[in-house]
């Protein structure tokens, strides 16, 4: 069975949405990684403030955050 015209016009939207679905998926992607990014620096400079005062510190890192 051909398409018909209808059916291309449908195509054509479907294609063009799962493209600006897959867009956003990245951008949204791209803020989370550079949010876990600065999360990752601020942990690393808190520890390493921490061992300037001779502290020793134990921290987990996670997607949620960190936490000693």
């Amino acid at each position: 069975m051909r398409p018909t015209k209808n059916h291309h016009g449908h195509n054509t939207r479907l294609e063009e949405k799962r493209k600006s679905i897959e867009a956003q998926k990245k951008r949204i992607e791209a803020i989370f990684a550079k949010h876990r990014q600065r999360l990752g620096k601020t942990a690393f400079l808190k520890m390493k403030r921490e061992q300037g005062e001779g502290r020793i510190v134990l921290l987990v890192v996670s997607a949620g955050g960190c936490r000693q």
